[in-house]
């Protein structure tokens, strides 16, 4: 249940007292009552958009959500509500990737990092939603980017890409919210170090011995596994281990949280 949804409650459990319903205005009972209705039916969409999520009927949830963002931008025109934003742009954007609909998977991405960014409150859990959904469209951004790119300036944006998602977390969020993401910052890193003469071999290392050390088996990859096992990467990896130890080296993605 995310804040507004608790307010409403909060507010209509108080408006029931005799105390505060005699004297409440029409108009606030109106709106509270609006306002129930909305996170209502919102609740219902959202319950029948995830079971059609969990048995993979793609087009079911593409047509929740779109219905549910019709029904935002008549309440919420102003992206207020961004937990219920967070939600439907989420599912909108995996619904529209599982069809096939790339293109349009990728510009509901740009469309999320827009109207959720990035004013949240960095230790209130409502916005983990909105932090989890800004990390995924911020993620598939930069594979989407980094897949067709050709220039340095095309890779080098794939990287700010994946950099803002890793940039995107709370200290009140545990560690493991950025291990879906290591892969394919791995990967941006290695095809940006192909174009740029080795210009990002130190963050391609740095992502790979840090995925290492949180074991999600980046090695089971082979191109992954051939770097994991040249001089250099285990030259930086030893370097790395004895930087933890004397402490002279950030060591997670979210210091705070570990």
């Amino acid at each position: 249940m995310n804040t507004k949804q608790l307010l409403s409650l909060i507010f209509l459990a108080a408006l029931a007292s005799p105390a505060l319903a005699a004297g409440a205005p029409a108009s606030a009972l109106a709106d509270a009552k609006a306002e129930a209705d909305f996170d209502a039916y919102f609740d219902t969409r959202m319950k029948a958009a995830q079971k059609a999520m969990s048995e993979k009927r793609y087009a079911s949830v593409r047509e929740q959500v779109l219905e549910l963002e019709k029904a935002l931008r008549r309440v919420d025109p102003d992206y207020g509500e961004k937990s219920q934003w967070a939600y439907v742009l989420d599912f909108k954007r995996f619904a529209l990737y599982e069809m096939g609909e790339q293109d349009a998977a990728v510009a509901s991405c740009r469309q999320t990092v827009k109207v959720l960014a990035p004013n949240d409150w960095p230790y209130l859990a409502e916005f983990n939603v909105v932090r989890a959904a800004r990390r995924a469209c911020h993620n598939m951004l930069a594979y989407e980017q980094s897949a067709v790119a050709t220039t340095v300036a095309q890779h080098e944006e794939a990287i700010a890409q994946i950099e803002q998602c890793f940039d995107t977390v709370s200290p009140i969020e545990d560690a493991a919210v950025l291990d879906n993401f290591y892969e394919t910052r791995a990967t941006v890193y290695l095809k940006a170090n192909t174009v740029t003469k080795n210009k990002y071999q130190e963050q391609l290392f740095d992502t790979l011995v840090r995925a290492d050390a949180r074991k999600l088996a980046l090695d089971e990859d082979p191109q992954f596994a051939n770097i994991m096992k040249t001089p250099a990467y285990l030259i930086f990896k030893k370097e790395f281990k004895n930087d933890r130890k004397n402490g002279s080296r950030k060591t997670t993605d979210n210091q705070e949280s570990t």
